[in-house]
């Protein structure tokens, strides 16, 4: 009787998506309803602080808020949870090729293959003669996964993907006008960041910044002032260097606009310094004006929250593709 009552329970096509992302101090969290025939439309998204003995009562206390049972529940890995590795495609049967590409990355993680989740995704093939095809494969521990799952499980959640920075990001740039032509998307945190490159939803390109906004907007960060040209110069080249990339292993016209997600602070001083000094087509990307939300989020809200809300949207980007 309870598994004909849970069968019941579960509609056969869930509301929308919760995507919740756990961060040191807490998570972030955005939901999205899904109407028939309509945009999806984001609901809620925040960051809750929490330390590990408030986690559980304060994802139960989420789902009861907003009555999620029903929803798909979509984990979202930071940065620090997972890696991404490039690899040549191995040349073996589709059924042999995630065999292959597990002995392939073995000896770069810093843990037994054994105990790794791994997926993989095609990146574009280039347009050049006789190129290979290349993979991107991510690796993450089998027990981060299993922790992560359980606990979002217990709060009553139905877990339904495990998601990482670079689609949820990829989610996003899909969304702006220039998604045809191509696009790359800078998001930065405090102290570290991601760029990416991405075309009509194919990525192209994620590369990690080893600095977040505030090393680039504030000289007290840094105790030396030059440091902090140096690190804006840094960015830039970063940036440079990933269109370049992308334009010459690829073979395609190049790619040169970059949307930055809002910061706490000073969003407009990293656009100018890349406009300015580096000749960076930068603009900032606003949240707000391109994803259908019930209030307008602020510049903090969006920087949290906003690989959580792109990963939040991953059956629209779906729907459209199909």
């Amino acid at each position: 009787m309870r598994l004909l009552q849970k069968l019941l329970k579960k509609p056969a096509y869930s509301p929308g998506i919760v995507a919740i992302s756990f961060l040191p101090n807490g998570f972030s969290v955005a939901v999205t309803h899904y109407a028939e025939h309509n945009r999806p439309r984001l609901l809620h998204c925040e960051f809750v602080s929490a330390t590990p003995r408030q986690l559980l009562s304060q994802l139960e206390a989420l789902v009861k808020t907003h009555r999620l049972e029903d929803y798909d529940c979509h984990i979202l890995l930071a940065s620090d949870q997972y890696r991404s590795i490039s690899i040549e495609a191995p040349a073996v049967t589709s059924d042999e090729l995630k065999q292959a590409v597990r002995w392939r990355i073995a000896d770069t993680l810093d843990y037994p293959v054994e105990q790794a989740t791994i997926d993989f995704y095609p990146l574009p093939l280039s347009n050049r003669a006789n190129s290979t095809p290349m993979l991107e494969v991510v690796a993450c521990a089998t027990q981060i996964i299993s922790t992560l799952s359980q606990q979002c499980r217990q709060a009553g959640l139905n877990v339904k993907v495990i998601d990482i920075q670079e689609t949820a990001l990829r989610n996003l740039a899909t969304l702006l006008r220039e998604n045809e032509q191509g696009i790359a998307l800078l998001y930065l945190q405090k102290d570290s960041g991601r760029v990416i490159i991405q075309k009509q939803g194919a990525l192209y390109l994620s590369r990690k910044i080893g600095c977040g906004y505030q090393q680039l907007t504030d000289n007290s960060a840094l105790g030396d002032p030059n440091q902090l040209y140096q690190e804006q110069d840094s960015l830039a080249l970063d940036i440079q260097r990933s269109f370049d990339y992308v334009e010459n292993y690829f073979d395609i016209p190049p790619i040169t606009s970059l949307a930055v997600v809002l910061m706490p602070i000073n969003t407009q001083n990293v656009i100018n310094f890349l406009s300015i000094n580096h000749g960076i087509t930068a603009r900032a990307m606003d949240l707000s004006a391109i994803v259908d939300c019930d209030s307008l989020l602020n510049d903090t809200t969006q920087n949290i929250c906003a690989p959580v809300i792109g990963a939040s949207l991953r059956r629209s980007l779906e729907n459209r593709s199909s």
